[in-house]
This record gives structure tokens, sequence and C-alpha cells, in this order.
């Protein structure tokens, strides 16, 4: 699969994976507002990042606490909330801090649990081998 699109329960905003490089993919956040995006090393934790999206569509009903993943070099990391009525936060955080303009930008996407199935399915085709 050449992408992955997280799409909001709530708005137009959308998080993408796309141009998968061996190690490398790049993420994507777009909204009305902002567009951040992020080439991203995941070496060989993006199992990890699978496993994350595979917990939310099995708890879909919600849990307590927040799981996170973040990359090893900490440019992009995902922190993940819910309700008891199914809502799921996702706080994305993206980091540039190499070159002469560094930034970081937090963004939070809203998912419903009738998405996350679906979500888990496309994270897990976008990082198959």
């Amino acid at each position: 699969m050449d992408t992955a699109v997280i799409k909001s329960g709530n708005t137009s905003a959308t998080l993408t994976f796309c141009d998968r490089d061996a190690d490398y993919f790049t993420v994507v956040y777009e909204s009305p507002s902002i567009t951040l995006k992020k080439r991203v090393w995941g070496y060989t934790d993006c199992d990890f990042l699978v496993n994350l999206f595979s917990f939310i569509a099995k708890e879909w009903k919600g849990w307590q606490g927040a799981q996170e993943w973040a990359s090893i070099e900490g440019e992009f990391a995902i922190c993940a909330t819910s309700d008891n009525l199914g809502h799921v936060m996702l706080t994305i955080k993206i980091k540039e801090f190499d070159g002469p303009e560094v930034w970081d930008s937090s963004v939070q996407l809203g998912i419903d649990a009738s998405q996350t199935e679906n979500i888990a399915k496309s994270v897990r085709a976008f990082f198959a081998n």
C-alpha cells in the first residue's frame, strides 16, 4: 500500500503515512489551518506503531491512560487517549531539529470507534514488508 490515511471524525484534518523507503517514511498532517510534513526514520520501531493502532482497534470501547509511540530520533510521536464513549484523540507531535530553522508542533486528531479497525488495517498494510 502506498499510503495510509487517517481522517478526523470531527473535521477535514488528516494524518497520512506515505513515501516509504526502506527504514524511512513521511508523515503529513493536513487541516484547513496548517500542513506539517516530516521524513521519519522508523528503523525497527514501525512494528510498535502498527501495534499502537491495533491496540486502539481492539480497545475501541475505551481504555485508561495514554498509549504512546515515538520515533527513535524523536521527530514524530503519537499519544492516543480515549473516553468511555469510543472517542479517540491522537496527539501528534512533529519536530524539525536539523538545519537553520528548528521547529516543533503538536496537533490533535479525533477519531471515532467505528474508524479504528479500518485505520489499523491501513497502517498495518502500509508498514508491511
